[in-house]
């Protein structure tokens, strides 16, 4: 099978890649449950073979270490009965050059790809733009982010079309709505795909509006309605937000406005019992934008919107804080998404302190979140918390691998001793193919003054679950009990004579 032209189709980040593993399959609509982490190996050729031969899914990282990327993607989260043909023919509608791919769970994977690298900032601004046109706001865009913090940073994976090949269910739609084996979807890749020169010049033409200087939300839902069944209040959230727009455009009639809005956008309009309680909130006090809340969250396009005459402009809202990572280690550290921007947080009193949250904002992304309440953090912060994405720690950082660092440290360069009878003054003593050491001596005279925090009962354990160690020896006259491991290879010293340049005698 070649491979080739997907691999360069889906060109990413080389020095780590995803893995989902499936629990449980997604029926009648349910999305598919699994885990998802991040794997710090590079992506191999073997990788690429096993993804389309339907052995091992692949998720790959769109954006590189150069903070550029050849495809982005709008991750549709819809499940039962989603309409993907509808969808392509808004595409069409907006003359959009996209491909539409079934998700493994039924929802859309909406991809743009270009045919040379360009800014991931430059692809999420787009591809924002393009969902809040479709009106999917809500959705999720790769890449996730607009720059990596450091080679440590990973950023975040899509799980990838064409798994299992011709066999597949995450397969593209040709434009007439029918699925499209892999060859057909090299043929829509090769419709749609953009130079860096024509990438720039796509335009978004969203309808012409009464709303046009509203916050791009409030153009949408009068656009698409306000319907009774939206979760999170969406009607009493809609008109509440719409309340403080009218009063920006309208200071001597607002009330009217909002019971007008209620009437044309809402499906069916709000009870006007609800609609008198938003009018006597927003006569005590000067309120701002619910951006956050449901439905206006669905449908927000920040930058466009600090563009409006009456949109947020310079005004300080809540961040969207999205994809936790958590580094696997015995003290994690983390990785969020905030409104597209990466933020490294040293521990968890960072997520569960809001100021320490604020200050990590203030120091690398030079603004400062508002204060929200402590039940509104909390309730910000638990889905991150519970839905994050594990990612494993750089090579050599966990607790087993600097335990193992000291214990061959210990073993090759101890000089207390290296007679049997040194054991018990902390010497090492390397007989038949293995080092034996007293545990006491290495954990108190060792250990401990290379700052172990790990108490001696669970330092003993480690020793034998991660670093092939036993206990079970007693040697010499003295029969002193000892830990033995297998010797380690002692390493060369690569040293090199420096060269020293002739004096000058003058």
């Amino acid at each position: 099978m070649s491979i080739n032209k997907f691999k360069e189709i889906f060109k990413g980040l080389e020095r780590a890649h995803g893995c989902t593993k499936i629990n449980t399959a997604g029926e009648n609509g349910v999305k598919v449950k699994g885990q998802s982490f991040v794997v710090r190996q590079p992506v191999t050729e073997e990788l690429w073979l096993k993804h389309l031969e339907g052995s091992q899914s692949l998720g790959i990282i769109p954006i590189n270490d150069d903070n550029q990327c050849q495809w982005g993607c709008v991750d549709i989260d819809s499940y039962a009965g989603f309409d993907h043909k509808k969808l392509i023919n808004q595409i069409k509608q907006l003359n959009l050059p996209l491909v539409v791919c079934r998700s493994k769970s039924g929802g859309a994977h909406v991809f743009l790809f270009t045919t040379e690298p360009v800014s991931a900032e430059r692809m999420r601004d787009k591809l924002t733009e393009i969902k809040t046109a479709l009106g999917y706001g809500g959705s999720e865009v790769f890449p996730k982010q607009i720059k990596l913090k450091s080679q440590d940073d990973t950023g975040n994976f899509l799980n990838l079309p064409y798994f299992n090949g011709d066999n597949t269910t995450r397969y593209a739609f040709l434009s007439n709505g029918e699925a499209a084996n892999l060859s057909g979807f090299y043929g829509e890749y090769d419709r749609s795909k953009q130079t860096a020169e024509q990438f720039k010049n796509i335009k978004i033409e969203r309808p012409k509006s009464e709303y046009d200087d509203a916050p791009p939300c409030i153009e949408l839902m009068s656009m698409n309605k306000v319907l009774e069944g939206d979760k999170g209040g969406g009607r009493d959230n809609a008109l509440f937000h719409y309340a403080v727009y009218a009063k920006k455009k309208w200071p001597s009639e607002w009330k009217t406005q909002i019971t007008l809005f209620n009437a044309t956008s809402c499906e069916p309009p709000y009870e006007e019992a609800g609609v008198a309680r938003i009018i006597a909130q927003h006569e005590k006090k000067e309120w701002g934008y619910k951006c956050n809340d449901v439905p206006m969250c669905n449908l927000c396009d920040k930058k466009l919107c600090r563009t409006r005459k009456f949109g947020i402009g310079d005004e300080i809202v809540f961040p969207a804080l999205t994809d936790l990572q958590k580094i696997k280690l015995e003290k994690p550290y983390y990785y969020l998404n905030v409104d597209g921007e990466r933020l490294h947080l040293e521990n968890v009193k960072f997520l569960k302190q809001q100021s320490l949250f604020q200050e990590a904002c203030m120091e690398q992304l030079d603004f400062k979140p508002p204060t929200v309440k402590p039940k509104d953090w909390d309730t910000i912060i638990n889905p991150l918390m519970k839905n994050h994405e594990p990612v494993e720690p750089p090579e050599g950082v966990t607790t087993p691998d600097q335990l193992k660092s000291h214990l061959e440290e210990f073993c090759l360069n101890r000089h207390i001793g290296s007679d049997v009878s040194d054991l018990k003054k902390g010497g090492v003593w390397s007989h038949g193919g293995y080092h034996h050491f007293v545990f006491s001596m290495f954990y108190s005279k060792f250990l401990v003054r290379q700052r172990w925090e790990i108490n001696y009962q669970r330092t003993a354990q480690m020793l034998k679950d991660h670093c092939n160690c036993d206990d079970k020896k007693r040697v010499g006259k003295e029969r002193v009990s000892v830990f033995t491991v297998k010797e380690f290879d002692k390493k060369k010293e690569d040293y090199k004579q420096k060269e020293l340049k002739p004096k000058d005698v003058f």
